[in-house]
């Protein structure tokens, strides 16, 4: 089963967007820990590495809160959001509460047609 990191400004372009890997993808939640949404949303999460089923798919956890800067960087409005990046470009983001079928099918179809 994959790794979900904790992930703050230092450890988010190393751990998850190596530039030397190439093809390397990273699925991101963004959240908040005074966000009830994001509580709600995170045990959905934490279910995206079973259903993707990839061991070659890195998984991080941001709190805005704790690292303000980043999600403005990606456009992130609004916690939860789940981010999808493929060799360092983001390819989709996934926001609100939604369903784990949701979330799930927006992540395949990026990356079929990615």
């Amino acid at each position: 089963m994959a790794i979900i990191k904790h992930l703050d400004q230092c450890s988010f372009n190393r751990a998850l967007l190596n530039p030397e890997q190439p093809g390397q993808i990273a699925i991101v939640y963004f959240s908040a820990s005074w966000c009830q949404p994001c509580k709600n949303m995170r045990p959905i999460f934490e279910q995206l590495p079973t259903q993707l089923n990839s061991t070659a798919i890195h998984f991080g956890i941001v709190d805005i809160a704790q690292s303000p800067t980043l999600a403005p960087i990606y456009g992130i409005r609004s916690v939860p959001s789940i981010a999808l990046f493929k060799d360092s470009r983001l390819l989709t983001v996934v926001a609100g509460e939604v369903s784990l079928q949701h979330a799930t099918t927006k992540i395949q179809s990026a990356l079929t047609t990615e």
